[in-house]
């Protein structure tokens, strides 16, 4: 599944329960297919008139967690709104005893990801802003916060940073060679705290079926226009 952009994650299979919380409407069964190509089409290519935040893509139960792909509390900001989450998580977390969301970039080495548990937030995370981090978590253990540098000061002396081919090569020698641990990030995250969307396989377990639904801003304006994978 390619990922850009941001979703949530509780530990959950009631799916009308994950639409009540979420305030979503005119759920439409999809296959996993057409909803991933749905959000990705919403984010990437449907920008303007409230193209982006329509609709979200609602997955079955994987592994006992429903992942909601997209925008489903619209705030029509240009960046992400960092408290409106946090609020968003700790919401959900009273109904479901915790609650997940996370942020990747395909564009840039944008990652983020937010935990709360009964209410209160207890991690949050993004890479580009790491003084407004919360807590940790044991799911970052054995890996470096990617806003880290943790290679030495002298680590790429004498190579050309436009040879990517070299500056590759000594990035792999030094970090073997140091032992340094691999970057965490919003998938790697979620691989030990809930399900890896990237990683879904014949090992997932999977219930149910996935959906489409609208948000108030679907209830308004629709279905963005445009093909999409089936």
């Amino acid at each position: 599944m390619h990922l850009c952009g941001t979703w949530y994650a509780v530990p959950t299979g009631d799916r009308d329960a994950v639409l009540d919380a979420f305030d979503l409407s005119e759920p439409e069964p999809v296959t996993m297919r057409l909803g991933a190509s749905a959000w990705n089409h919403d984010h990437h290519v449907s920008r303007g008139d409230h193209g982006p935040c329509r609709r979200v893509y609602v997955t079955p139960s994987l592994d006992g967690w429903t992942l909601v792909f997209g925008d489903p509390f619209p705030d029509h900001e240009d960046d992400i709104d960092v408290s409106a989450i946090q609020d968003h998580c700790r919401d959900l977390s009273r109904r479901f005893g915790t609650a997940h969301w996370y942020g990747a970039s395909c564009g840039d080495e944008w990652t983020a990801w937010c935990v709360a548990e009964g209410g209160d937030v207890v991690r949050y995370y993004d890479v580009f802003e790491p003084d407004d981090q919360i807590g940790s978590h044991p799911a970052e253990d054995g890996y470096v916060l990617p806003h880290d540098d943790a290679f030495p000061d002298d680590a790429f002396d004498g190579i050309d940073l436009h040879d990517s081919a070299g500056f590759q090569a000594r990035y792999f020698q030094v970090k073997k060679d140091l032992g340094i641990p691999d970057d965490c990030h919003a998938t790697t995250f979620a691989a030990r705290a809930s399900v890896d969307p990237s990683a879904l396989g014949p090992r997932t377990s999977v219930q149910g079926h996935a959906v489409l639904a609208l948000t108030s801003c679907g209830l308004r304006h629709g279905h963005p226009p445009g093909a999409l994978r089936i």
